[in-house]
Parts: C-alpha cells; sequence; structure tokens
C-alpha cells in the first residue's frame, strides 16, 4: 500500500513594497508635509535645525497643499491603490508553482502603514527572508535610497538575523516597459493613425546638483526608460508618427532642477505647432496629486489656454494586469541573488551589499 508523502513546509518570504504615502485625508496634510520635510535625503540643512525649519515649511505649505487634494477629492488615493497592487501581487506570486509562499505588505516613507509596522507585521506572521521592492523604477537616493535606508535601520532594530534582498530598480524591465507602452497605446487609440503626435513623458523633478554633484542615476535611470518605451510604441504602432519628449514637474523652492520643466516644455511644443500631445507620468506608477491635480487639471487647463487641438493624459499603471505580473516576474528572477538586480547606486550604504 502506498503512502502520500507529506508535503515539504513551504518558506514564507515577504516583499515590503515601498512608496512615498499621501495624505488621505485634508487633515492629514500637515502630517504628510513635517515628515517629508524631516527626511534629510529631502531636505538638506543642519540635523540640529531642521525640525524647527520642517515645521515651518509644513505649515507654510499645507493650506495650498490642501486645496490640491481638495480638487482630487479631498485626499490621496495612493494608499489604496498600493493596497490593492500590494494585495494582486500577493495573488499573483501565490500562483506560482514553487516552494515559497509569499507575503505582500506596504511600506510608506511620509504616511501610514509606516515602514516599521509593515515589518513588524511581516516579522510576525513568520516571514524568513525578505525582499525590498521599490515602486519608483527609476533609482533615485531621494526616493528608493531613503526608503531602504529607513527600512534597513527599521529591520536590523526589529529582527536583526532577518535576511534582506534588495531590488534597487528596475527602468528598462522589458514587462515593465510592455506596460508602460499599453497606457501610451490606450490614449493613442483616441488619435486618428494620420495625425503626428508627440508624446511627453514627464517625470518627477529632483534638484539638478543631485544628479551633477553626487552622481545620482535618477536622470540616467529615467531616459533609459523613455528610450525604452519608446522602441516598444514605435514597434506596436509602426505607421503612426510618434515624436517624444521628456519635462520634469513638481518643482518647489530655490534650487535649480532638472529641466526642462514640463510647464514650459508644454509652452514650447505649442509654440512650434504641436497639436496632438500625450503626457505620460514615467515616474509614477499609481494615481496621486501629481497625475490628478498637476497633470489632469493643472496642465489639462494649459493647454486648453495654449491651443492644443488634443491633450491626453495616460492612464497610471495602478493595477493593471500587466504591470501586476510585470513586477511578479521582477520579483520571482530576483529572488535566488543576495542583492538582486541592480548594483548600488550612491553612496548612502542603503544596499546590503554595500553596507555589509
Amino acid at each position: 500500500m502506498s503512502q502520500t508523502r507529506p508535503e515539504t513546509p513551504k518558506s514564507t518570504r515577504g516583499v515590503l513594497l515601498f512608496n512615498l504615502g499621501g495624505p488621505e485625508t485634508l487633515e492629514d496634510v500637515y502630517p504628510f508635509l513635517l515628515n517629508l520635510f524631516s527626511d534629510p535625503d529631502i531636505f538638506r540643512v543642519p540635523r540640529l535645525i531642521q525640525p524647527l525649519l520642517a515645521r515651518i515649511i509644513a505649515r507654510r505649505r499645507a493650506p495650498k497643499s490642501r486645496e490640491y487634494y481638495r480638487q482630487i477629492g479631498g485626499g490621496s488615493p495612493l494608499r489604496k491603490i498600493t493596497d490593492d497592487q500590494a494585495r494582486l501581487l500577493e495573488e499573483a506570486l501565490n500562483r506560482e508553482k514553487t516552494d515559497v509562499h509569499w507575503k505582500v505588505r506596504v511600506g510608506m516613507r511620509y504616511a501610514p502603514p509606516r515602514t516599521a509596522d509593515a515589518l513588524r507585521e511581516l516579522v510576525d506572521s513568520g516571514v524568513n527572508d525578505l525582499v525590498f521592492l521599490p515602486l519608483y523604477p527609476q533609482r533615485s537616493r531621494t526616493t528608493t535610497g531613503s526608503s531602504f535606508r529607513e527600512a534597513l535601520a527599521e529591520a536590523k532594530r526589529i529582527a536583526p538575523g532577518l535576511s534582506v534582498r534588495t531590488i534597487p530598480s528596475w527602468p528598462v524591465y522589458p514587462p515593465y516597459i510592455q506596460s508602460l507602452a499599453e497606457t501610451v497605446g490606450d490614449a493613442l487609440r483616441a488619435i486618428p493613425e494620420e495625425e503626428t503626435v508627440h508624446i511627453l513623458f514627464s517625470a518627477h523633478g529632483i534638484p539638478e546638483f543631485l544628479v551633477t554633484r553626487e552622481k545620482d542615476p535618477y536622470e540616467a535611470d529615467t531616459n533609459a526608460t523613455v528610450s525604452a518605451a519608446m522602441e516598444t510604441l514605435h514597434s506596436l504602432h509602426p505607421r503612426r508618427k510618434l515624436f517624444h519628449h521628456l519635462s520634469y514637474q513638481s518643482r518647489v523652492g530655490p534650487l535649480k532642477w532638472l529641466g526642462p520643466e514640463t510647464r514650459l516644455e508644454l509652452s514650447r511644443l505649442a509654440g512650434e505647432g504641436v497639436r496632438h500631445l500625450v503626457m505620460v507620468p514615467v515616474s509614477f506608477v499609481s494615481d496621486h496629486q501629481e497625475t490628478l491635480y498637476e497633470m489632469d487639471i493643472l496642465y489639462g487647463q494649459m493647454t486648453r489656454d495654449l491651443g492644443y487641438k488634443t491633450f491626453l493624459r495616460a492612464p497610471s499603471l495602478n493595477t493593471r494586469p500587466s504591470f501586476i505580473n510585470a513586477l511578479a516576474s521582477l520579483l520571482l528572477e530576483a529572488s535566488d541573488p543576495p542583492c538582486a538586480s541592480a548594483p548600488c547606486f550612491c553612496s548612502c550604504g542603503a544596499c546590503p551589499k554595500q553596507s555589509g
């Protein structure tokens, strides 16, 4: 009589998805801004005076920021979208026939759910090892670097023996590029094929000195994403006349930021006679203030005033199935190396390969 072998217990692997977070209500705006300006990777001032300056700046900016959020429904949808991404990603990973059971949680940098709480939940649920996956396709010490630094410090405090792998960036990962190109294709369907279309990739800006002096790879990664996306778009739409441009948005403060600035690029293109424009949120994988207010409302009105015949914003990736599958493939492919997918990208010590 044959006996059925007992199944080998699966190990439990955790995934921590990183994003900035956002205020879910108008009352959350000030705490969110305070956390943002308290981060030394974002706001470079002497540590002793940073708490005071962060409070002053957050108070000054909160009224205007609340008005932006009021115009998009009273708060940011980022948490709900990211929670949905995590749930769908966990389901996709656990459909694969592997010896690993996956748990996916969200750690926001400046709003709930905070990274420490997500880490504690993963550890308490029996996670044996952990993968950090930033929802920033392009690397920067202001985003991925800041999140990694906080998460590694918290992991060392909460579970010193926890094995941690990282995926620092994925700017040209083919399944991601394919999904991004699909979003542009969705917009292109509304424009007759014989029309010339200009595609404006708009990325969140960072201060220029981070790239020129500190060798932050963000600009190079963003250019790589745009080039890969256009190669795919030309392949998918060989009969279309497509031209592309890259600009940067969301500038704050007196420092010089990466350029050209999106609003200035919109004016320039209108002056050159461009009539059909598709805007692509290239550094954002989810809808939030920068897409729903800045792109849809602010730039939407601007393009109407400038006389564009067509202005369309490519939909954000959000929970698009091809994007969720891209993240799952990325994790499955990168689950074996001790530090997955890409080398360390700055001197911040954020990657275990560098710090250990």
